[in-house]
């Protein structure tokens, strides 16, 4: 997981446990804007990393061979 994922997953997070005190506080109706915030991060880390998993898809096996083997000789 990239950081901008990790970043997005504990922002749904932290949303969500705003909209739950809110929904003690207050009504369903004024809280709703934190329910949204919270799915609308949760569909946003999924586009992302989606997107991630096809830009790691279209990378040909070869490629990843020689970066592989490129840091091998760089550790040692």
């Amino acid at each position: 997981m990239k950081l901008n994922e990790t970043l997005l997953l504990a922002g749904a997070a932290g949303a969500l446990l705003i909209w739950l005190l809110e929904l003690q506080r207050t009504s369903f109706a004024e809280s709703y804007i934190y329910l949204m915030l919270c799915l609308a991060l949760l569909f946003t880390l999924q586009f992302v990393r989606n997107k991630r998993i096809q830009r790691e898809k279209q990378v040909s096996p070869t490629i990843k061979q020689m970066a592989a083997d490129q840091k091998k000789k760089k550790q040692k």
